[in-house]
């Protein structure tokens, strides 16, 4: 069985910490008492690098073949079964592109801190249907 698995989108991660250090620098300007700043960046951070981390252990996955789209979030694998997708997107977001999962209910799964090529997403295509 053909399985595509991303990669880890390193634009995303570099976005979310720059993102994290912008906001620091520009709340510390405001009367927000240094702890609390303090407080919610590192807990940012710790988000931001834990998931980075899991990622780079393989305990965070996305895998597409031809019975759907597994991943993992939280710890626990999901599924989303083949029948169910209508189509699958690269949404791009300023510099940014993402894989979108379409289901068949007209939700939308965004898989934001995982690369996807348009070769890769040409294959997607031709194992899902």
């Amino acid at each position: 069985m053909r399985t595509i698995e991303l990669e880890i989108n390193w634009l995303f991660y570099a976005l979310s910490l720059s993102l994290i250090w912008l906001g620091h620098v520009v709340f510390s300007t405001f009367s927000i008492p240094a702890s609390m700043l303090q407080i919610v960046t590192m807990l940012l951070l710790l988000s931001v690098l834990t998931t980075l981390a899991f990622s780079l252990t393989g305990k965070r996955f996305l895998h597409i073949d031809k019975v759907g789209v597994s991943y993992s979030c939280f710890g626990k694998t999901h599924y989303i079964h083949a029948e169910h997708i209508k189509s699958i997107k690269l949404r791009s977001f300023g510099v940014l592109s993402i894989p979108a999962v379409y289901l068949d209910n007209g939700t939308v799964k965004r898989f934001l801190s995982w690369k996807m090529t348009r070769e890769e997403l040409n294959k997607a295509d031709t194992i899902l249907h």
